[in-house]
């Protein structure tokens, strides 16, 4: 899924709620796509519900696409794209869409980097023709790479000091030694301080060609006025055939891998890591975020109740999967009091030992699966929210992914969930990171 970690308060209210998501907030409603000459795609769903349109741009230009020298590339160019283009100068940007009461924001993961705002219908074109510039022209002059380098290292700085940011990096980085998904996304102080303007530029001339771009809008328009408004925008980029590129694959897993990382906190921190399915691996991704949702999301899952509150092991507890283009991992994290983590962890490993021998109950399936449909009714609540979550899973594969995704989970059964626990939940293929002091 986009992401199974959500806060207990919010999947509380959604479960207890009788939500209709055959209705909810209509991600199955109509969607309508074209492709503009120059090979950009477009991504239409009409709702004049609100005098409101999503405005989302999606690049698969994330460090999925980067080598251990250019560790932190994709990153740095999405925050360069708001520095000056060839129409605009510095802050004129920003000035331009808070002009139109709207904030432009940006995020760059693994698999993609991601440009959205939202707007009242009437300045559709206005903000569709500052991001068309903001992706197409940027200048990327060299004082600018100078002031967002160190703007990225403070970024790392502060990231190395949370510690479930760190933990998970080093999970990813101990599950992946030849996939780049090994790397970090921010890059490594290292990797950061050595990016050329060359190295930017070669990453942004070969993955912003409008083929590997797609433009989403939802809300108070028509397809075609929407389409129109895109081609106008965007059409004048130059069509450039994108070279698909080939990932390494990484070696099958054949031992535990364990990692102790030492920090200065007062909690110890957990993740225990199993392989998980790419977004292509269907049913199996259903399967597997209903069984991670089962062990780790929300306040009735087994970490939570076990863990947390009976057993007193734990302090949080959380769980992730989140699909990916390529086969990723899912991931269980406890902090506990440092006397305590190493029960923990034993407790984990029972469990799962438990799940890959005797299917879970008709019961405890619902409740799981009841978490993620409520998770997946408030991302898509909002324009916003479905026009993110279209575009996700569009960056992944297909948006088609996201329009069937509670008719494909209801489909799982208690059977599918114990055979997807033998499949990927294989203690001598799981990465265990232990962070503290």
């Amino acid at each position: 899924m986009k992401n199974t970690v959500k806060t207990a308060f919010a999947l509380a209210l959604l479960a207890l709620s009788a939500v209709s998501f055959s209705d909810a907030a209509s991600i199955n409603s109509t969607v309508t796509t074209a492709t503009l000459d120059n090979g950009l795609k477009v991504i239409v769903q009409e709702d004049h519900s609100v005098d409101l349109v999503a405005v989302d741009v999606w690049v698969r230009a994330g460090s999925r696409y980067e080598t251990a020298e250019t560790n932190g590339v994709s990153h740095f160019i999405e925050h360069l794209l708001f520095k000056a283009t060839d129409k605009r100068s510095h802050g004129q940007v920003d000035m331009e869409i808070e002009s139109l009461g709207a904030s432009l924001e940006a995020r760059t993961s693994r698999d993609w980097a991601h440009f959205y705002t939202v707007v009242a219908q009437r300045y559709l074109e206005q903000s569709l023709d500052v991001l068309a510039d903001v992706v197409a022209n940027p200048k990327f002059h060299p004082a600018d790479i100078e002031h967002e380098r160190n703007v990225i290292l403070d970024e790392i700085a502060r990231q190395d000091s949370n510690p479930m940011l760190t933990l998970r990096d080093q999970v990813f980085k101990s599950a992946f030694t030849t996939h780049p998904y090994g790397l970090p996304v921010q890059g490594t102080r290292d990797s950061v301080k050595k990016i050329t303007r060359e190295m930017i530029v070669s990453q942004y001339n070969r993955l912003y060609v409008p083929e590997n771009i797609t433009v989403i809008l939802v809300g108070d328009i028509s397809p075609v006025t929407g389409v129109t408004a895109v081609k106008k925008a965007f059409g004048a980029m130059e069509k450039k055939s994108f070279q698909p590129v080939e990932m390494p694959k990484e070696p099958e897993k054949k031992e535990q891998t364990r990692k102790v990382v030492k920090a200065n906190t007062k909690l110890s921190y957990l993740a225990v890591a199993f392989p998980a399915p790419s977004i292509k691996e269907q049913p199996d991704v259903f399967a597997m975020d209903i069984l991670t949702s089962y062990l780790g999301t929300g306040y009735q899952s087994w970490m939570a109740v076990e863990l947390r509150d009976k057993q007193r092991l734990a302090v949080e507890v959380s769980s992730e999967f989140i699909t990916h283009r390529d086969p990723s991992v899912t991931i269980l994290v406890v902090a506990a009091e440092p006397g305590k983590i190493d029960k923990a962890e034993e407790a984990i490993f029972t469990k799962i030992e438990e799940l890959r021998t005797k299917p879970i109950s008709e019961g405890e399936m619902l409740r799981a699966r009841r978490s993620l449909e409520g998770g997946y009714a408030f991302d898509v609540e909002t324009f916003s929210g479905r026009a993110a979550t279209l575009g996700f899973y569009e960056a992944a594969d297909s948006f088609e992914f996201a329009r069937s995704y509670i008719q494909n989970l209801r489909k799982v059964t208690t059977q599918d969930i114990q055979s997807a626990a033998q499949k990927y939940l294989d203690p001598d293929k799981a990465v265990v990171v232990l962070l503290g002091q």
